[in-house]
């Protein structure tokens, strides 16, 4: 199967070649079956991919799906992800051992494997792994994945270094064939080499580059585009007193559910028509969900004393599976009174309850992936406008609130998919100043395949793109459809705010990886006492730098996922810590106090054992 889609790569590259009668001239490069002779992907991403300054990946030449992926919907950008994985198929060359990769020694710089900044000479942290999907595995096809660990620098390109430290099954070093024979028959290959040596990097056995390039600008735009909306109505109101309209759940003196009128850019509710620059085109205003909660302590509040949270459900749930379940099962209603604060949500579309069907669908049908970061852009959106509904709008006027709420007191807390969009929300907007962000990551396309989330979704790309390294390339190319919607994208906006991050250690969900990904892009604060201290990671006292993120660790002792790209077993670390007393007075001190971080548990990190009582 990969000699045949090798021939059909090399073929479909030809023929584009072809028929433009050039390919990017800047570079030099002549070679049609790509650096490893196996077409235009191998490997994925390289600098033959952009064509003209933007990315170009030729007709025909990715791994077949259902519905074929619309590539000219990330043409518009001028490099690729900031934290793009590198996929490899290496196992023609050599069978890879391992063990001698740098990443099972551990996160860092100057292993086996190496990733470098051409522009300004600097190592970026990263990650090698060989595929651990047991086809893979089985067949001895294991593809190499390089992840970075920190993201790169937009406009900057990245080389990705195999060394002679990596050895092949036999105890050899990795053979340099290929890279000497590009060296020595491609000038752009030459020149690599020529700056990897004034770099000082020895014992290149292969080597490959491309360059960084926003992805944000999709996001930006819809933000920039969200209005004030206009109206809105709650349909449903529940009270305490008044029973016979519906139950609430204890701690709930009032809710409500309802729709406002925002601005949409979805075409029939799933993707967006985009421009020539890649930028979404308005379609009209949509209905958007709105609940509102209002904590039974609010009831005998002062008017305009109460606080507003604006609050972002987890993955394939919604606002109301947190705010009106009896049990509390996260402890929203009990922090909702512990806080005296009103809280009020939307839905992240694409991936909410009612979007699961749709998921599952996109998974059986992987080329359609872009609905999914479509929706979930619009979602964002939409949180925006809700955000000015409530700070410039009427929502706060409405009756239901009695005059209680304070405008002037509102403040933003994400849990796990909560946390990542609620930070990408945060970033597009100034109005809140501090938050709360419990159990959150980055780097999607790192974080899915180790999520003990993702095996229903994993069944349905099985089923259609059987080959494992064939799912690999389509796993780093739908990072370019994630960035718009991945914190580690806005490094620069999230770097100096009084955001405090919650780390679950041994997480199920999102692995402390793609949390720790996202801290050192962003400059995070780790708060003493915390388990252990990640790579590149500054440990502080348990208040912060005034001014900066910080982030906090909770260790539910469900142990620790194997360091792998698989999904991890479902201990349920992932939603423990959030209903320790310790984890609660954090977040409600943090947000009532300007982002001030204070450690609850005593002289000791919090643990199962030491939750803060």
């Amino acid at each position: 199967m990969l000699r045949l889609a090798n021939s059909l790569f090399a073929f479909s590259f030809l023929a584009l070649v072809a028929c433009t009668g050039k390919h990017d001239d800047s570079s030099g490069l002549t070679a049609p079956d790509g650096l490893l002779d196996q077409g235009a992907l191998g490997p994925f991403p390289n600098a033959e991919l952009v064509v003209d300054g933007h990315i170009a990946i030729p007709a025909g030449v990715l791994p077949a799906a259902v519905t074929p992926w619309d590539v000219s919907r990330v043409a518009w950008r001028t490099g690729f992800s900031p934290v793009q994985v590198s996929v490899a198929r290496l196992w023609d060359l050599a069978g890879i051992d391992p063990a001698s990769l740098s990443g099972q020694a551990g996160i860092g710089v100057g292993g086996s494997v190496r990733m470098l900044d051409l522009d300004d000479g600097s190592e970026v942290p990263c990650f090698a792994e060989l595929d651990a999907y047991p086809d893979a595995v089985s067949d001895g096809e294991r593809a190499l994945l390089v992840r970075p660990m920190i993201a790169m620098t937009v406009g900057h390109t990245v080389a990705v270094v195999v060394t002679d430290g990596v050895r092949t099954v036999d105890g050899a070093s990795f053979p340099h064939d290929a890279w000497d024979r590009a060296v020595q028959t491609l000038p752009h290959y030459a020149d690599l080499a020529a700056k990897l040596d004034a770099l000082g990097v020895s014992g290149v056995a292969l080597a490959w580059d491309y360059p960084i390039g926003d992805g944000t600008a999709p996001v930006r735009s819809l933000a920039e585009g969200v209005p004030v909306p206009a109206t809105y109505a709650l349909d449903t109101v529940r009270t305490a007193d008044t029973p016979e309209d519906g139950a609430v759940p204890p701690g709930t003196w009032k809710n409500a559910e309802g729709t406002f009128s925002s601005a949409n850019w979805l075409v029939d509710d799933d993707a967006f028509e985009l421009d020539a620059d890649g930028l979404p085109i308005a379609q009209g205003n949509g209905d958007v969900y709105v609940y509102v909660h209002i904590p039974e302590s609010a009831r005998d509040a002062a008017p305009g004393t109460v606080p507003v949270v604006l609050f972002g459900h987890g993955i394939l749930s919604s606002p109301e599976k947190y705010l009106n379940d009896p049990d509390d099962p996260s402890g929203v209603v009990a922090l909702s009174n512990r806080m005296n604060a009103i809280v009020i949500a939307t839905v992240w579309r694409g991936l909410t309850y009612d979007d699961l069907l749709h998921a599952v669908t996109v998974s059986g049908d992987f080329g359609r992936f872009h609905e999914l970061t479509d929706m979930l852009s619009q979602g964002v959106a939409n949180t925006l406008a809700l955000e000015k509904l409530i700070d410039e709008g009427t929502l706060l006027d409405d009756p239901i609130f009695e005059g209680r709420a304070d405008r002037s007191q509102l403040y933003y807390y994400g849990i796990s998919l909560g946390s990542i969009e609620g930070a990408v929300t945060l970033a597009n907007q100034t109005r809140i100043d501090h938050a709360v962000l419990h159990v959150g990551g980055s780097a999607w396309s790192t974080m899915l395949e180790r999520s003990s989330d993702w095996p229903a979704f994993e069944q349905g790309i099985s089923r259609t793109i059987p080959d494992p390294s064939d799912r690999q390339i389509l796993y780093s190319l739908m990072q370019l459809y994630w960035d718009p919607v991945d914190p580690v994208s806005y490094g620069a906006e999230l770097s100096n705010r009084n955001i405090l991050w919650q780390e679950s250690m041994g997480d199920n969900q999102v692995p402390n990886i793609s949390t720790e990904t996202l801290m050192r892009t962003v400059g995070g604060q780790l708060v003493e006492p915390y388990v252990t201290l990640p790579y590149g990671i500054a440990g502080t006292t348990p208040t912060p730098t005034s001014g900066s993120p910080a982030f906090a660790q909770y260790d539910p002792e469900l142990g620790y996922p194997a360091m792998e790209n698989r999904p991890a077993e479902d201990t349920g670390a992932h939603n423990v810590p959030r209903l320790w007393p310790g984890c609660a007075e954090q977040t409600a001190h943090a947000l009532l106090n300007s982002g001030e971080v204070l450690h609850y548990c005593g002289d000791s990190a919090c643990t199962a054992e030491n939750t803060g009582e």
